[in-house]
């Protein structure tokens, strides 16, 4: 299934990606990344959608959904809309956050549907954001590992696919990020067969591990409750401006960049030229 000719199909599942544009990022601090899982917990309900796995990268994110309704197109623009005009309000940035229409990619077998999630949760490990995938804490990896914890995401209809026993799922599924991290791993964003390419190269060792369940064998193609998380989120009293310090120092660069001077940066963030030096180590003009 390619990307730009997509077959959009109610009830089928498909491996969503989008990417900022260029070198922008879509995540900047923790509040950014809290604030699209709560947009995702609400998106799940308002458009009948149902996500398996995800991932959120700094300059891109991973979703492995089922569509109830055939309303992919109209939920991910309501999705990108909302999350993109919070983000270019809170770093006083201007034009698109994300780059271009996204990607879709249908899973067409079992096969695929695993290799899929497996090759979502190893996103951060292969990008050497973290050594183990099980440490990436914005991602679904951890509901597959712990499987008693609850959240929006169902990660028992995969784990069910593995084994009958949730727990010897989840073990089989550990060993799967384990034995698969060796596995070539090209970047989806760059190459949109990445996905079918990598649940190809790993179709065999898959089929041996899942060896008596019953699954289509013709291939075509750290813990972390997130509600308790986003509830909290959701109760704090949102500032108008970024709480850490890689926030601030984005949001430094975005005013740089539309002209401001450091004395009217310093008074929109209502701070000293001397703290700001601070905060981006650097003479500023």
């Amino acid at each position: 299934m390619g990307y730009r000719n997509k077959l959009i199909s109610a009830g089928e599942i498909y491996h969503i990606t989008q990417r900022a544009p260029g070198n922008e990022m879509l995540f900047v601090e923790d509040s950014d990344y809290l604030n699209m899982l709560s947009l995702l917990k609400d998106w799940v309900k308002e458009f009948n959608l149902t996500i398996f796995s995800f991932c959120l990268m700094p300059n891109h994110y991973h979703l492995l959904l089922r569509i109830n309704e055939p309303n992919l197109s109209k939920s991910m623009h309501s999705l990108n809309t909302s999350y993109g005009m919070r983000f270019n309000k809170k770093y006083q940035r201007k034009g698109h956050v994300f780059c271009g229409v996204y990607r879709a990619s249908m899973c067409l077998d079992d096969v695929h549907l695993i290799g899929s999630s497996v090759y979502i949760h190893l996103n951060p490990q292969k990008a050497r954001i973290v050594e183990d995938a099980l440490d990436y804490r914005w991602s679904s990896v951890n509901l597959y590992i712990n499987p008693e914890i609850k959240s929006f995401i169902k990660n028992d209809f995969i784990l069910k696919v593995i084994n009958d026993d949730f727990k010897k799922a989840s073990s089989l599924y550990k060993n799967m990020l384990k034995k698969y991290s060796d596995v070539e791993y090209e970047n989806i964003i760059e190459d949109p067969k990445a996905g079918i390419n990598f649940a190809k190269a790993i179709f065999k060792s898959l089929l041996k591990t899942l060896q008596g369940r019953n699954i289509k064998k013709d291939f075509i193609g750290a813990e972390i409750n997130l509600d308790d998380m986003i509830e909290e989120f959701k109760k704090k009293k949102r500032k108008k401006v970024p709480e850490e310090k890689q926030g601030m120092v984005y949001l430094t660069e975005q005013l740089k960049s539309r002209g401001y001077n450091v004395t009217e940066r310093a008074k929109i963030l209502n701070t000293s030229r001397q703290a700001l030096y601070n905060l981006t180590n650097k003479v500023e003009p």
